[in-house]
């Protein structure tokens, strides 16, 4: 029988073998040693091509926005990731911007690429002011080809 003081030590122990598991299984993936995402629960994803862009929304103190859901009249930051078929891309993220289609206008911010290494970038001073439809547009150069990639979103 184990004893009460004993069990919060036999728990942490188990749990620390589980997040070694977890590791050991997340290197084991080609995407995870590529460091790019999977699939959606590591952002949304836009192909075009062979590039694949990967972006996710992050809100204060960089936390994930809960079901990648941005909401409006608070800034975010968006956490980027660039991929090919052979892993981390060359290409660069040099443009990042919104506008409402509907009504012809964009944010009333300026957004900063800022480089993180690896093919991730960090975009600053997102804010969308307006509830309703909004369209992600990023401008990636890969080689001498710039490619634009949209994704409309819904602001509430």
């Amino acid at each position: 029988m184990t004893s009460v003081a004993a069990r919060p030590a036999q728990k942490s122990r188990r749990w620390r073998h589980a997040e070694i598991l977890f590791w050991l299984l997340a290197l084991a993936s080609p995407g995870a040693l590529a460091g790019c995402p999977a699939g959606t629960d590591d952002g949304i994803l836009i192909r075009q091509g062979e590039l694949t862009l990967a972006w996710r929304p992050l809100l204060a103190a960089d936390r994930p926005a809960p079901s990648n859901r941005i909401p409006m009249a608070k800034h975010f930051v968006l956490d980027v990731q660039l991929c090919d078929k052979d892993g981390i891309s060359a290409a660069q993220l040099i443009k990042a911007d919104a506008s409402m289609p509907a009504h012809r206008h964009g944010m009333n911010y300026k957004p900063v690429i800022k480089p993180q290494g690896n093919a991730r970038f960090r975009v600053e001073g997102m804010m969308f002011h307006m509830a309703g439809q909004w369209r992600l547009a990023f401008e990636v150069q890969s080689g001498k080809e710039t490619l634009r990639l949209n994704h409309d979103v819904q602001a509430d």
